[in-house]
């Protein structure tokens, strides 16, 4: 308990040690906009009650689960990778079960999910709809969101022995709680206690199967880099292969990509309609987002020796823009044939807009990639388990508020006159900030080449 207390302790002076005043003004923004939320979700179910909707309580009650269950999952990945916690060393002589116990209590601990749990208990006080099963359920269903990210940190981050007993005991605890919620899903809203203790048992299994898991993940994964004496093959795919890092933060990012737009093409052919157009925020998976995001906010954070290379060959912002988008160039184009197939296979029907708000994109994004790594570098340190941001936040929520810009023409045709307009903002920012680059260079190079 005092290893527990003392990791939590730690993790709390860690978030507030730098930036105090902005990220405690977070923090009450986040508390603010949980109470919004919570009364939101309340004054919803009233009118579910009241019939004034077309679902019912329990309806709202499992969409109001399965939203807190994606948001908890997707809040690890998106719009950038959070490492798992790793506070103990494994050299330490902590016993395994005390350093899993540690390291899952103290994840929790967090800005993000603090804000969430004010949430829901705002939401049992605030709404009559809502009861102590209810607030337990949803609490479960947390916990078990929290567990599959985990799980899923664990595949990316670290090696796995696939033939040790662990990892099979893993899969057997895993296939159990499969098999419970396939019978009684937890997202669904209970009304007895006896369903409240089949969930319990069905956390349970899938807790013991993370623990297992863990056991059998035995080290973590090393950068590797691999030469090839091969000219034929391009330096934007060598950038991209040779360096680890920001090749498993891209290909996890258009794997969660080919994963929405999966489930997408999934519903659309059983049902024949678009979950896209169901919940307009899905539709940034469909633009290139999410590679800038993980990483082309900060190209020169993760490629710094590129850059130091172009300014002392030239020190033109000419190459300086050639050489940002060479590392670009291969994950921007597997990237658009994922949209492509998805256009071609499964949605004929805006292949119009998906095409023209892709280039698009592409041609506002670029530009605030290039101005972001230059206004606002992170020096890329401590491989994928540190806890350091890889790109700016502030510089990700704008490529979101630009590119959700771009979804105008989905109100009406019209409104593509916008295009124009937020490309040549964007251009014009970026000619701007290259042109002061002589004020930047000495930033950058504080930034990326600072000792310790």
């Amino acid at each position: 308990m005092d290893l527990i207390l003392y990791s939590c302790k730690a993790r709390l002076h860690s978030y507030f040690r730098q930036k105090k005043i902005q990220r405690v003004l977070l923090l009450a923004l986040g508390i603010v906009l949980s109470g919004f939320y919570a009364w939101l979700f309340s004054y919803l179910l009233q009118q579910a009650q009241e019939g004034s909707l077309n679902m019912s309580v329990d309806q709202m009650l499992g969409y109001t689960n399965l939203l807190l269950l994606a948001f908890t999952i997707l809040r690890g990945f998106f719009p950038a990778y959070i490492p798992k916690a790793d506070f103990i060393n494994r050299i330490y002589p902590v016993k395994p079960l005390m350093r899993f116990w540690t390291e899952l209590v103290v994840e929790l601990v967090s800005p993000f999910y603090f804000v969430l749990l004010n949430f829901l208990l705002l939401l049992s006080i605030i709404s009559p709809d809502y009861t102590f099963l209810h607030l337990v359920q949803s609490f479960l269903v947390f916990l078990t969101a929290h567990i599959t990210r985990r799980s899923f940190q664990i595949f990316v981050e670290r090696r796995i022995n696939w033939r040790s007993s662990v990892f099979w005991a893993a899969v057997v605890m895993a296939g159990a709680f499969i098999a419970l919620e396939a019978r009684a899903p937890m997202f669904e809203p209970i009304s007895t206690v006896i369903m409240l203790v089949v969930h319990l048992a069905s956390l349970g299994f899938f807790l013991t199967s993370n623990y297992f898991l863990e056991q059998a993940a035995f080290e973590p994964k090393r950068r590797t880099v691999n030469y090839s004496s091969n000219a034929r093959r391009s330096l934007g795919w060598r950038l991209f292969k040779n360096h680890k890092m920001a090749k498993q933060l891209l290909l996890f990012g258009l794997g969660f990509k080919v994963l929405m737009l999966g489930i997408d093409a999934t519903v659309y052919s059983i049902k024949g309609i678009h979950m896209l157009d169901k919940n307009a925020s899905l539709w940034l998976f469909v633009g290139p987002l999410v590679i800038y995001t993980y990483v082309f906010n900060n190209v020169w954070g993760f490629y710094k020796n590129l850059w130091l290379t172009t300014e002392r060959a030239t020190g033109n912002y000419k190459e300086f823009l050639k050489a940002s988008l060479l590392p670009l160039r291969m994950p921007l184009l597997i990237d658009a044939a994922i949209v492509v197939l998805y256009v071609a296979l499964f949605n004929h029907e805006q292949a119009t807009f998906i095409l023209l708000m892709y280039s698009a994109a592409v041609l506002v994004l670029t530009p605030i990639g290039i101005i972001a790594s230059f206004t606002s570098p992170k020096m890329v340190k401590g491989g994928i388990l540190s806890f350091s941001a890889k790109t700016s936040y502030l510089y990700s929520f704008i490529s979101i508020l630009l590119l959700g810009l771009l979804f105008l023409p989905l109100l009406h045709p019209l409104l593509y006159l916008a295009y124009p307009v937020v490309i040549a903002l964007t251009l014009f920012a970026m000619v701007a900030v290259l042109r002061e680059y002589k004020q930047y260079k000495y930033k950058l190079f504080e930034t990326l080449y600072k000792t310790e």
